[in-house]
């Protein structure tokens, strides 16, 4: 709409004005000062971000507004951060990116043979500007007009008149762009000229994606999500869904992740890191993008080669995975018995298919001579794949994981690293996050059954839900990889410093605002609760009939026409507490409670969504 609509006003002027700074060239920060904060980061430079705001207040205070400050003015406001004054010219030079919705408005105008020119109140050199402006494709205006090499400004409009001067013409005659209200449109319009204020980026994208909306409102101040928003509204939508998810959400998550392990593993001096199938394929790969002194290898090591080759297993249905796998029928007893009562032919078959695999000569090799191994995988309560190569290969590992439980205490003697907190398990575990998140580091590549001689042996008969799953999996890795590669170029390898946090943040609003598209995009997908794939069950949604409320109400989300078969089908929900509280519920599935009525604090009467008695 704006590149159709602002071309017919070049048609109608001969000078063609241009802003800089977040109209041709972009930031990818959503405010121009989190920059400082993000080189203070950077650099450890503790407390410059707020010195380096306030001394360019500091010389406006000293010696009024009538001189227009320089980047050399503003940085003898700051001599202890003198080293600083290079790094800032450089990191400009390196973040700015051309915004391709105005360079196509740039280049028509230039192409219609309009006079073009740019105007910018900017301290930076007008060398590092014309320098820039060369790097991004801005090339063919007449002429520059900066600032602080005219001492005038826009956002007094003095440059306005100066312009008009210089170029000898009309002021109507002046067809200004940019994105400042005042000093873009108001001031240019004041001179005399036209203007068109072009929206900022992030404002415009924020207006059309509730979800970041709510993350930038959440976390507002934050500098990941300054840069996460910039990054995500800098990036023309692609038109699959699963690419947009694979960059707004599995590429900020495999990124912080992946920074995650590398900085531990620095820390604890590992060069070698293994990441571990399916979970670590795009993990890995994220992780090469920034990496470059840590060995890495994506390697097999499967639940089931546990259970069978090792006969490791904690309860009685991974017990049954060992007595299917070897043929066994346990008749009307329990499959842990049935192994316990004919452990020595079992221990057998585990010896010969632990010979067949070839797993220990297989991870020797990997493992090489390194004292120590990184293993990384997601979320696990067995650490089953790090164990399993500690125990194949000989060698002392040290595992990544995004959560593991506590609980288990056979597991203290490993050493491993929990990308988030403890005090966060609750909010990540609820909602299915957790199977969201094995959607998103998954690989496209079936399920492994075990190895031969070292090699992966795929489950042949294939579920339809498992093919729909890889044909996802790919595109989500498509749009992941096109975020690492985005972070890697606009910042040059230095870190963003995404937190576990706002991480946490990105995707309980993901889980809890779904809008429709988003519903439609989940209703044929599933997730496999078992660890030899054998049943398939609904992530998130489902295209179920409405009628069959005892699965739709299971859901996270529900279509518009499924709550509605909830909400009149379950109309009534009775329940007696342990503390002997009576409670019944009217349309218990509307989403907001309508009211709640209380006799001696023991019987309940409510309208709308059930809310939980305090324990």
């Amino acid at each position: 709409m704006f590149i159709n609509e602002v071309k017919k006003y070049i048609d109608k002027h001969e000078v063609i004005s241009f802003d800089i700074f977040d109209t041709l060239l972009l930031r990818p920060y959503v405010c121009p000062t989190d920059m400082f904060r993000h080189l203070e980061k950077i650099y450890e430079a503790k407390g410059f971000a707020q010195s380096r705001i306030n001394a360019e207040m500091d010389f406006y205070s000293k010696f009024g507004k009538e001189q227009e400050a320089t980047l050399d003015d503003i940085y003898k406001m700051l001599p202890e951060f003198s080293q600083m004054k290079e790094k800032e010219i450089d990191w400009e030079k390196q973040i700015l990116s051309v915004n391709s919705e105005v360079k196509e408005v740039y280049d028509y105008a230039l192409k219609q043979g309009k006079k073009v020119i740019i105007c910018s109140d900017m301290y930076l050199p007008i060398a590092t500007i014309e320098e820039i402006l060369n790097k991004n494709g801005i090339k063919g205006y007449d002429k520059l007009y900066l600032s602080n090499h005219l001492n005038l400004r826009k956002d007094r409009g003095d440059m306005y008149d100066y312009i008009i001067s210089d170029l000898n013409v009309l002021p109507e005659t002046i067809l200004h762009i940019g994105d400042n209200k005042n000093s873009d449109y108001k001031q240019a319009l004041k001179h005399g000229l036209k203007a068109y204020q072009y929206a900022k980026v992030s404002d415009k994208y924020l207006k059309q994606d509730i979800k970041f909306r709510k993350l930038s409102k959440y976390l507002k101040g934050f500098l990941d999500v300054s840069i996460l928003v910039s990054l995500v509204s800098q990036k023309c939508d692609e038109d699959d869904y699963w690419v947009n998810f694979g960059y707004k959400y599995a590429g900020p998550f495999a990124y912080a992740y992946a920074r995650h392990i590398y900085d531990i593993a620095r820390k604890q001096q590992i060069k070698r890191i293994l990441f571990i199938a399916r979970d670590g394929y795009l993990i890995e790969k994220v992780f090469n993008t920034f990496n470059s002194d840590i060995k890495t290898s994506y390697v097999y090591a499967p639940r089931v080669l546990n259970y069978t080759a090792n006969l490791d297993y904690n309860s009685d249905e991974q017990a049954k995975i060992i007595c299917d796998y070897f043929g066994k029928d346990t008749g009307v007893i329990s499959s842990e018995v049935y192994i316990e009562q004919n452990i020595k032919d079992f221990k057998q078959l585990a010896k010969e298919e632990k010979e067949r695999t070839g797993y220990s000569q297989y991870i020797k090799q990997i493992a090489g001579k390194d004292k120590v191994l990184g293993t990384v995988d997601t979320i696990s309560n067995q650490l089953s794949g790090q164990r399993l190569i500690e125990k194949e290969s000989g060698v002392k590992t040290f595992g990544f994981y995004i959560l593991t439980d506590p609980k288990q205490k056979k597991l203290e003697k490993f050493a491993y690293n929990n990308y988030f907190a403890l005090q966060m398990k609750d909010s990540f575990t609820s909602d299915f996050k957790c199977d969201l998140t094995e959607l998103i580091f998954s690989a496209p590549e079936s399920p492994i059954i075990t190895l031969r001689n070292g090699k992966p042996v795929y489950k042949q008969d294939i579920a339809s839900s498992e093919i729909i799953r890889q044909d996802i999996c790919k595109k989500i890795i498509k749009g992941a990889m096109n975020f690492a590669k985005d972070v890697k170029s606009r910042f040059n390898g230095e870190d963003i410093y995404l937190t576990p946090y706002s991480i946490l943040t990105l995707l309980n609003i993901y889980v809890k605002k779904p809008e429709k598209k988003d519903i439609q995009a989940m209703l044929n997908v599933s997730r496999s609760p078992l660890a030899d794939n054998s049943i398939y069950v609904p992530l998130l949604a489902t295209s179920t009939p409405f009628w069959k409320v005892n699965k739709t109400k299971k859901l996270v989300w529900q279509t518009p026409l499924q709550r509605i078969g909830l909400i009149f089908l379950k109309p009534v929900k009775f329940r007696i507490s342990k503390s002997k509280k009576i409670e019944l519920v009217l349309f218990p599935y509307l989403k907001n409670e309508i009211f709640s009525l209380s006799v001696l604090k023991t019987f309940y009467l409510k309208m709308g969504a059930q809310k939980q008695w305090k324990k």
